[in-house]
């Protein structure tokens, strides 16, 4: 099983040699980088992950870029989202260089081949569509509060509001898509931005359209899901397990008949997963009392080491774990190569959403745009 863990030495293994033209040359100076603090790039498609000191409040990588671009998460110091350096960016092969002026990531000016200016301008033209993105995600607190309370006038004019904004968010994406269909960015866009505001068809005549740039890691992955073994588990049976609490009392998925579940695959040693886990609480704090719970599955071998993990996380959902790694039971069941991986069930037990963050569908903004969908 592929694990994205980091050597010993927190540097991924590369190939010697690499021309190049498949290289990726990452440079960044920003007067904000703390000497010697850490920083992450983590591919989420193929879950590699690469580190780096600051030194000079600089950083730089050279990494080969094999597939074509990919969306990355880059990442430095202790506390990135306090900081503003912590950002989710396309990358391909080429050069790209990040100057900063205190403000962050946010701030800063990004320079170098055509795709860094493709990205540019795709973050600029997307503008709008973000800050609405910003505002149905305040509208979905409130659309879960005026439910609790079973106000039904708010729940109609709320649900109105978020159909409309999600609706001028696809028009834009589209647009620009439609625009660019050579361009690495679009496929950043289409399956970080615009997933499930897309019908499965609409997904496949764009990706089947790309040409260029746009041939690259995020197509191939995103076809693999549409069409592929991850397409194969959709409205198929969830297989049921049993599995030990932290206090060894044995719970089966079967237990939670009548809610959606996500059923999702981490360990403490996992990086990629961890990067995950404050949007994953956002989620569940958001849904948590409108039928829906998580339940993780740990791939951990050292029980201390997976309490403690989730102590130090804060997750409060349930974990379960028979603390045999790869050899899992569910993990078996469902054929898990890779984490972090994971399934929604609905209330009947069959699987109605795979990979919400495998890459293919990175992030929890998937889960919710799916869990909205299904909970309205």
């Amino acid at each position: 099983m592929k694990r994205p863990i980091l050597s010993l030495l927190g540097l991924s293994i590369f190939a010697l040699s690499v021309s190049a033209q498949d290289k990726l040359e990452l440079t960044a100076k920003m007067p904000e980088l703390i000497n010697d603090d850490v920083v992450y790039l983590w591919n989420p498609i193929d879950k590699t992950t690469d580190s780096t000191y600051v030194k000079n409040n600089s950083f730089s990588f050279s990494n080969p870029m094999k597939g074509g671009g990919s969306t990355f998460i880059l990442q430095a110091g202790k506390n990135p989202e306090k900081t503003g350096l912590g950002m989710v960016v396309y990358l391909e092969a080429g050069k790209i260089n990040i100057a900063g002026n205190g403000t962050g990531f946010k701030g800063a000016t990004f320079t170098g081949d055509a795709f860094v200016s493709d990205w540019v301008a795709m973050e600029k033209a997307m503008e709008g569509s973000y800050r609405n993105l910003e505002k149905i995600d305040e509208l979905s607190i409130e659309l879960g509060e005026a439910r609790k309370i079973g106000d039904e006038q708010a729940v109609n004019s709320i649900t109105a509001q978020i159909t409309m904004l999600t609706q001028l968010v696809t028009a834009s994406g589209k647009k620009w898509i439609d625009n660019h269909l050579n361009s690495g960015p679009s496929t950043y866009l289409l399956n970080a931005v615009l997933p499930n505001m897309l019908t499965r068809e609409e997904t496949l005549a764009y990706l089947n359209k790309f040409t260029g740039g746009a041939k690259n890691q995020i197509t191939t992955a995103m076809l693999s899901g549409l069409t592929g073994s991850r397409a194969q588990w959709m409205g198929k049976q969830a297989p049921d397990f049993s599995q030990p609490d932290a206090n060894g009392k044995l719970t089966r998925l079967a237990d939670f008949k009548g809610k959606y579940v996500l059923v999702d695959f981490w360990a403490s040693w996992c990086t990629p997963c961890k990067a995950e886990i404050a949007e994953l609480k956002s989620v569940y704090e958001k849904f948590k009392d409108k039928n829906f719970t998580i339940v993780s599955i740990s791939l951990d071998k050292d029980k201390e080491k997976w309490l403690q993990s989730i102590a130090e996380e804060q997750m409060p959902w349930l974990h379960l774990s028979d603390l045999k790694a790869e050899q899992n039971a569910a993990v078996l069941a469902y054929n898990v190569q890779g984490i972090p991986a994971n399934f929604l069930i609905d209330p009947t037990g069959k699987i109605v959403g795979v990979g919400f963050r495998d890459g293919t569908n990175p992030g929890a903004k998937t889960l919710e745009n799916t869990l909205i969908r299904l909970l309205k």
